[in-house]
């Protein structure tokens, strides 16, 4: 196998968040007096930085957006965190990366005390040599958190790495470092295949099985 490093998107990828994602987007929207948000809407939520979504589906200016997410923040430190499961499989596919001696890494738009809260709560924090998330003012890019995880654990070779996740930011910042990217089809991001075509990929996921199977030859 080319690669030493594999790093993984959080949400939608490792763990199911898409509940407490969902209810705290809904509650902030009606702390902000904004319209009701649809289902879809509300899934909207799940992956993209929460600035842009606040912005997006609300209608909220800039200074607006910051304040609804220190609403959703709020909230979602207290109640949301816990509002997760994993997914099927998780673990067996991180204690297999582990006894091949993979590096490995989480690289998340979730703020960085928030992944590590719920990674440890999950009891998956223990798997990850680097886990990095998106600080308080939401400046960085999906691309600066996997360069942030790269420089962590001393791999200055992107092509030795490899991202895993479901959705078209995970992609991009893949591609932004000159890394190989792994496209899951169960999270929120990318629907089936089809979809995941769009993206530059190496391998499509439909199940956490795929991915182990793709690290086995």
């Amino acid at each position: 196998m080319k690669y030493s490093t594999v790093i993984f998107d959080l949400d939608g990828t490792l763990l199911d968040t898409s509940q407490g994602i969902m209810l705290g987007a809904s509650y902030t929207a009606k702390k902000m007096g904004a319209p009701v948000l649809s289902p879809d809407k509300q899934k909207s939520f799940i992956g993209p930085p929460l600035l842009d979504s606040f912005i997006r589906e609300c209608g909220l200016s800039e200074n607006e957006a910051r304040i609804a997410v220190e609403i959703y923040r709020k909230r979602y430190k207290e109640q949301g965190l816990y509002e997760t499961k994993h997914y099927g499989g998780i673990e067996k596919l991180l204690v297999y990366l582990k006894k091949a001696n993979y590096q490995t890494a989480v690289a998340t738009l979730k703020m960085d005390a928030f992944a590590k809260e719920i990674l440890n709560h999950f009891g998956l924090g223990k798997f990850f040599n680097s886990i990095k998330g998106i600080d308080e003012k939401d400046t960085h890019s999906k691309s600066d958190i996997i360069s942030m995880c790269l420089k962590e654990l001393g791999q200055s070779d992107p092509s030795k790495a490899i991202m895993i996740g479901d959705s078209i930011y995970d992609a991009r910042g893949a591609e932004q470092l000159g890394m190989d990217f792994i496209a899951v089809t169960y999270g929120y991001g990318f629907q089936n295949k089809e979809e995941a075509c769009k993206s530059k990929n190496v391998f499509i996921a439909e199940s956490v099985r795929d991915i182990i199977t793709f690290f086995e030859f």
